[in-house]
């Protein structure tokens, strides 16, 4: 049994509707890609400068002795730091 092709046949109408066919699947796709860009790009920074302007409320206001606050985390670094081991004497000599 022989299959025998037939040849496609292009007529204008067949054009045009694939045309159109092409042309809204594009729109789509450009139409998406756009949301997507303004979602990122816009919504996405508005909604966090609106959350900075809510967290700014709740900040303490208070100013911070910066010498204090220094010597006490020099305090902590000082306490926490590891101790020099060569002054203890070995009783394995």
């Amino acid at each position: 049994m022989i299959i025998t092709k037939k040849p496609l046949k292009l007529t204008p109408k067949i054009i045009s509707s694939w045309l159109t066919l092409i042309i809204i699947i594009l729109t789509l796709v450009i139409l998406i890609f756009i949301s997507l860009f303004l979602y990122k790009n816009f919504y996405q920074t508005i909604t966090q400068t609106k959350e900075i302007l809510i967290l700014r409320k709740k900040v303490a206001l208070d100013t911070i002795n910066m010498e204090k606050f220094n010597l006490i985390i020099d305090k902590l670094a000082k306490k926490t730091a590891p101790r020099q081991l060569g002054n203890i004497i070995s009783p394995f000599r």
